[in-house]
């Protein structure tokens, strides 16, 4: 058993386990890892496991959906096992007597199949009343933990007094929060439309309904429609604001209760959204997550399950998407603890990464653990370890590949990252807030995918307070979304060369002149500028204005449909790819990075300098195919180490250049030493 400087977690059911050993089959799980993991998270599945607990004063069968995820009757090693809750306290101990932080963990979903047959938690199905509601009068048939019984008494103090019991009887060390609660399942342009969030919404807010709409109308589809399209049309940052603040309500009840009990809570982030997209979409602010107390997320970071099609979703390639969700909310949050989502395999949702999309895997392991944060102190990493998700039946040489990838990825802390700094503001998230419904301007989490999609070096964020103690090549969004103090340091940087785009507004143009900054630009147009270590602009460029284009039947922006789930992209307008190509040419060009003399439009780097003279380069392919990496890296080389299994024999440079071959939608990873003039 093997020590790491990263966190290694697994997610798995009691169907991962054995509950005919007399150890519940621990020993041999561990022998097949062959580590021992910081935590383990059982998903019991269903809130009924807390809330149906009938204590421990006599040994109880525990309901099948808690028995493997959703009921599912086998598994790879052996079928469903009727687990007891005295099994499940013995495994419980059994585990954590091996060093193992044990977590319990479910979702807000209770229904599931048996034999064919659709079937429900009993106690979740007994209480329709918590369900999500559509603002069409539909219910969605899950939990909302933001809710109230029918009595008028909050759900969640139900909630926290039965985990509270439940954590306390199995001796768990921590509570996983998992889908469900920590966000809701619909977007709030969808929902939740009930009369009870529309009460808590007018009392908390101070919003007042006008005279046409009803207060009472859960019952009248109609009434329900014409009051929440009223909401999400003339109070919607209000709305947005409201649930924040409700699920920092939350767990800023929650986190007390399970610190006072010794014990931990991790929480899952918002359906693999960044800071913006959690807000604007879910109602869910980061910022106020991480005040509860929590003790870290779990990032969810699924890019090779989408990418494979898992459950046929037609999303596309996520990799670059999914490294700037993950940036941003390190750049959000710059203290919380991100553990990794690892999409290993899933056999309820029908996916198997490790056996069907292995490079995939890989490359997500690479380049999910190569992002950094800068601030005054230096380089850390964004990630702080992985979650294998989910965790039963993987073979011992599975497993061992998984390991060693994590390790790979984790190797070492770069002295310097050669590329641009993400500058991050959390001023410009609150702007951008209220800007995006009427203008659907790019987020920054939209924009830094695009250029890293494109080959731009950003795999650094920095917080804009930071600025004046860092150093490097910086890149800027938005900048007419900083208030003036920020904008002033910004335009002041002076450690190293910048791109700073915007709209051009009358302020944005006076702060830019008392810089001795002058560009020519139409008012809003899009433009951008580089500078050198100086200050003085390299190059300026503009987007040319276009007609905006229609949507449907109407241009009115802020009407789009945002009903939406998060496999569906929100919709943004359009910046020019001449436009981008302009950013990006900028950022390579004064950041210092390989030049690609062939396939450019398919690989990508990551290069990390670990000690001088010394560079880790991470090469990702996009394309489905091989794709050969032929770069330049503008010194002479002397010597280069494949660090990957693949490919399996030497490289040798010629000059300052090298080629290799990348396997399609894979990475490799090589270290280069230099030649010493």
């Amino acid at each position: 058993m093997t020590t790491a400087s990263y966190e290694r977690w697994v997610w798995i059911e009691l169907i991962g386990f054995d509950n005919t050993r007399s150890d519940f089959g621990v020993a041999d799980y561990l022998e097949t890892i062959g580590v021992i993991p910081d935590g383990i998270s059982l998903l019991l599945f269903t809130p009924d496991f807390v809330h149906a607990h009938k204590g421990m004063e006599k040994e109880q069968d525990l309901p099948i959906e808690m028995c493997s995820y959703a009921a599912r009757p086998y598994g790879k090693l052996h079928d469903r096992q009727q687990w007891t809750n005295y099994q499940l306290r013995g495994l419980v101990k059994e585990l954590q007597s091996k060093g193992i932080d044990m977590y319990c963990s479910f979702f807000n979903l209770f229904l599931f199949q048996n034999e064919g047959q659709e079937k429900a938690s009993e106690w979740c199905a007994s209480h329709p009343e918590l369900y999500e509601m559509r603002k069409s009068g539909e219910a969605f048939p899950v939990i909302n933990p933001l809710k109230r019984f029918k009595d008028g008494t909050y759900y969640e103090d139900r909630f926290i007094s039965d985990l509270m019991t439940v954590m306390r009887d199995y001796n768990f060390d921590g509570y996983h929060g998992a889908d469900g609660y920590t966000s809701p399942r619909l977007s709030l342009a969808e929902a939740d439309y009930s009369d009870d969030m529309v009460e808590q919404f007018v009392k908390l807010s101070g919003v007042e309904l006008p005279g046409n709409l009803l207060a009472v109308c859960d019952n009248n589809p109609l009434e329900m429609e014409k009051r929440g399209d009223w909401i999400w049309k003339n109070k919607r940052v209000e709305w947005i604001r409201f649930y924040a603040n409700r699920w920092g309500q939350l767990w800023q009840k929650i986190m007390p209760a399970i610190h006072n009990e010794g014990k931990k809570a991790v929480l899952n982030s918002v359906w693999t959204r960044d800071p913006f997209e959690a807000l604007y979409r879910y109602g869910v602010d980061y910022q106020l997550l991480a005040a509860s107390g929590v003790d870290g997320f779990v990032i969810e970071s699924v890019a090779a399950s989408l990418s494979a099609g898992a459950g046929e979703t037609e999303y596309g390639e996520p990799g670059s998407e999914f490294m700037a969700m993950i940036l941003l909310i390190k750049a959000y949050v710059p203290n919380m603890k991100l553990i990794c989502l690892n999409a290993i395999q899933d056999t309820n949702e029908q996916w198997d990464g490790i056996n069907h999309v292995p490079t995939i895997v890989e490359r997500d392991i690479y380049a999910f653990s190569n992002l950094y944060l800068q601030n005054r102190e230096g380089i850390q990493r964004c990630a702080s370890g992985f979650v294998a998700c989910l965790g039963d039946g993987i073979s011992r040489d599975s497993w061992d590949k998984i390991l060693k990838r994590w390790d790979l990825g984790f190797d070492g802390v770069p002295e310097r990252i050669i590329g641009a700094s993400y500058v991050w503001s959390d001023e410009a998230l609150n702007q951008a807030l209220k800007e995006y419904p009427t203008t659907r301007n790019w987020s920054s989490h939209k924009l830094l995918t695009e250029l890293i999609e494109r080959g731009a070096p950003l795999h650094t964020a920095i917080n804009v307070n930071d600025l004046s103690q860092t150093s490097g090549a910086i890149f800027v969004n938005s900048i007419h979304l900083l208030p003036d103090e920020e904008l002033d340091s910004v335009l002041s940087y002076r450690n190293g060369p910048s791109v700073l785009i915007g709209s051009m507004t009358q302020r944005i143009a006076q702060a830019l002149a008392s810089f001795g900054l002058s560009i020519d630009y139409e008012p809003n147009q899009l433009f951008g500028v580089a500078r050198d270590n100086n200050g003085a602009i390299i190059k300026a460029f503009v987007m040319e204005a276009t007609e905006h284009p229609v949507i449907g039947e109407q241009d009115d922006l802020a009407a789009v449909n945002d009903v939406k789930s998060w496999l569906e992209p929100l919709y943004f307008s359009d910046i020019s790819e001449d436009f981008l190509d302009e950013c990006v040419q900028s950022l390579n060009a004064y950041a210092g990075t390989p030049k690609a003399l062939s396939n450019e439009q398919y690989i990508r780097t990551t290069v990390l300098e670990v000690s001088p003279g010394r560079w880790r380069i991470l090469m990702r392919n996009l394309h489905i195919n091989y794709k050969s990496a032929h770069l330049d890296l503008g010194r002479s080389i002397s010597k280069i180490t494949v660090m990957t299994e693949f490919p399996g024999i030497p490289i040798f440079p010629k000059g300052s250049e090298f080629s290799l071959y990348v396997p399609g939608r894979g990475m490799v990873i090589v270290e280069v030493d230099f030649s010493v003039n």
